[in-house]
């Protein structure tokens, strides 16, 4: 499983990601909505890597040498996905199938966390040697430029004339020409690539957290914990309430706490010897936390995002190409089921 199409926040992670890059282009996790380009997870495109490109194309793609296009969101591509739990620590995943920025984040947000996010020039070079000659999709769009995390993109890496507008408002990146940044229509097949977040301490603890966009209900979202990870997430200190807090996002997630009489329990059948309630009626009995550790109750038919914690040892960050061609949409659905999301780029 990953996150999202990867996200690009910086040159560090572009080079991180090219290491996994192969020769071809790919979605990364970055989309235009409106005149602004931001990632799939939220994050505005503080760094960006373009090379020249249609102002009227609105999804992102890199390739191995690092740069960035915009295509249209309905082309086919691979794309690359990230993963991300604890601490986020990150691997990148690169999706040789080709799917439309939309696919390409559907697919990273299923199977990691989400399109690749590039938060520095340092992993806009790292993936670009791992990343494919095609250009491939990344998680930025344009919404200003955010993260598919919804995380701004202070770290970008445009190529000369990039972005240039219009219906542009998806990311590629092109490895083949230093890592560098395009815009693109989103609908355009590209490749991809995921990113998945785990820890990257030897302090980290032996259980990771895995924030999951599908909305399900409760019973639903725990049966998908339990058949990919362990179970849906529990929490028994106040250490491990901040652990999650570390990964979650500005959202309302289901936890494995739900009332079975007139008593709250854990899915894992353990008490629940910790809480950390709001207000909350009576009669529902399922529980949610937010970004801020607080806790409701809500109906367990409600149809919310959730977060799994998987019991592992520590683990470092990864980016994984997908060879698989898919749109931007096509892309970051395949990251967050599998991975994290799309790659994400914040630096050099």
């Amino acid at each position: 499983m990953h996150s999202d199409l990867v996200t690009v926040r910086s040159l560090e992670e572009q080079q991180q990601i090219l290491n996994v890059a192969k020769d071809y282009q790919f979605w990364i996790g970055l989309y235009r909505d409106s005149d602004n380009w931001q990632w799939s997870t939220g994050d505005a495109a503080s760094y960006t890597k373009w090379v020249a490109g249609s102002d009227s194309l609105f999804c992102a793609t890199a390739d191995a040498t690092g740069s960035w296009d915009k295509s249209s969101c309905r082309d086919q591509k691979p794309f690359m996905c990230y993963s991300e739990t604890s601490n986020i620590t990150e691997r990148y995943t690169l999706i040789s199938t080709l799917k439309t920025w939309a696919e390409a984040q559907q697919y990273c947000r299923q199977h990691h966390t989400d399109l690749v996010i590039i938060k520095s020039a340092s992993e806009n070079e790292d993936m670009k040697k791992k990343a494919p000659a095609s250009p491939f999709w990344i998680g930025l769009f344009n919404n200003p430029w955010k993260w598919a995390d919804g995380g701004n993109s202070t770290f970008q890496n445009w190529n000369t004339f990039e972005p240039n507008g219009g219906s542009e408002k998806c990311v590629l990146m092109y490895s083949r020409n230093q890592g560098k940044w395009e815009d693109l229509a989103c609908g355009y097949g590209k490749y991809f690539v995921c990113y998945e977040g785990l820890c990257e301490t030897a302090s980290c603890p032996n259980r990771t957290y895995i924030p999951v966009r599908y909305i399900k209900s409760w019973t639903d979202a725990r049966s998908y914990c339990r058949e990919k990870y362990t179970d849906l997430v529990t929490v028994r200190s106040l250490e491990e309430q901040q652990q999650i807090l570390n990964v979650a996002k500005d959202y309302e997630f289901w936890i494995g706490l739900y009332r079975d009489s007139d008593n709250w329990q854990w899915s894992t059948g353990d008490a629940a010897s910790y809480t950390k309630w709001v207000a909350g009626i009576d009669t529902l009995f399922c529980a949610t936390a937010d970004a801020t550790g607080s806790w409701d109750k809500s109906s367990c038919r409600d149809q919310k995002p959730f977060m799994c914690y998987n019991e592992t040892s520590n683990i470092t960050e990864r980016y994984t190409l997908i060879s698989t061609l898919k749109t931007w949409a096509e892309a970051q659905q395949y990251c967050r089921q599998h991975h994290t999301d799309l790659v994400i780029i914040k630096s050099q």
